[in-house]
């Protein structure tokens, strides 16, 4: 299953360029996973932006700027967030989540789907009803994280990778600047949120289109785990880049192409 869907990339490699951006604009939000902030996608951004679209992302509460205390935060703080931000766009979204960000973005789309016009996982979690990131990371058997390097904080009210073993597990592609620019945002996550559990409905969430770009060499959230959620939950299309779990440090040209392709025009 991995290797035909890795050739299935490549195939799309061959295909997908930015001269293929489509005419009209879009508004792609831009969604960070745990331990990291907006500035993930600082590679990505301009890339869309220079086909002509929007693209914006921001800090989730308790991330990068965002200074609200860990223990006041619930994932639907996260969702709020993210939907404060879109009913500020003119047209609907391109929604787009990384990792956690999947959980996210879910969260968004069973709250206001007609204000969605595509849902993408980058290397995401692609939750049911009931799942929970960390539930999922759970099922997980093939991750880099164990009781020694993923630590709770004293009152629990965040979590955190073990610097040693944070490149390990989120880029060991890395080239030496791209692991600077990964370990430059590395940062503390807020705990209660990755244990509380997604609601997602047909009515709502599975009214939008959805696209999944897998991650094939990933230590973070195994490419086993995210077939198994592909499994449990179809998208619309999936496609999948040979890289750890941040392409957008490491491929952020061939993600920029796959987000233009995801729009499905």
């Amino acid at each position: 299953m991995l290797r035909k869907l890795t050739l299935l990339f490549i195939g799309i490699s061959l295909a997908v360029s930015f001269s293929s951006a489509q005419d009209s604009a879009k508004t792609f939000i831009l969604v960070h996973g745990a331990f990291q902030d907006s500035t993930s996608w600082e590679a990505v951004i301009p890339l869309l932006e220079a086909e002509g679209h929007t693209a914006l992302s921001l800090d989730l509460p308790g991330h990068g700027a965002d200074e609200t205390p860990f223990s006041d935060i619930t994932l639907a703080d996260y969702r709020d967030a993210v939907v404060e931000l879109i009913e500020q766009q003119e047209q609907p979204v391109i929604l787009v989540g990384h990792s956690f960000g999947g959980i996210v973005i879910s969260e968004v789309a069973e709250a206001i789907p007609d204000r969605i016009e595509a849902l993408v996982y980058v290397a995401a979690y692609l939750p049911r009803t009931g799942d929970s990131l960390a539930g999922l990371a759970a099922l997980d058997r093939n991750n880099g994280f164990s009781e020694e390097n993923f630590l709770l904080a004293e009152d629990f009210s965040y979590a955190y990778v073990l610097e040693a073993d944070f490149l390990t597990i989120f880029c060991g592609d890395c080239t030496e600047d791209q692991a600077s620019t990964v370990m430059a945002t590395r940062q503390n996550e807020p705990l209660a949120p990755l244990n509380e559990p997604s609601t997602v409905t047909a009515e709502n969430f599975g009214t939008v289109r959805k696209v999944y770009i897998l991650t094939a060499e990933d230590n973070a959230a195994s490419p086993q785990i995210q077939i198994f959620m592909l499994s449990q939950t179809p998208v619309d299309q999936v496609y999948a880049l040979n890289t750890s779990h941040v392409p957008f440090v490491t491929m952020p040209d061939q993600l920029t192409a796959l987000l233009i392709a995801a729009t499905g025009e």
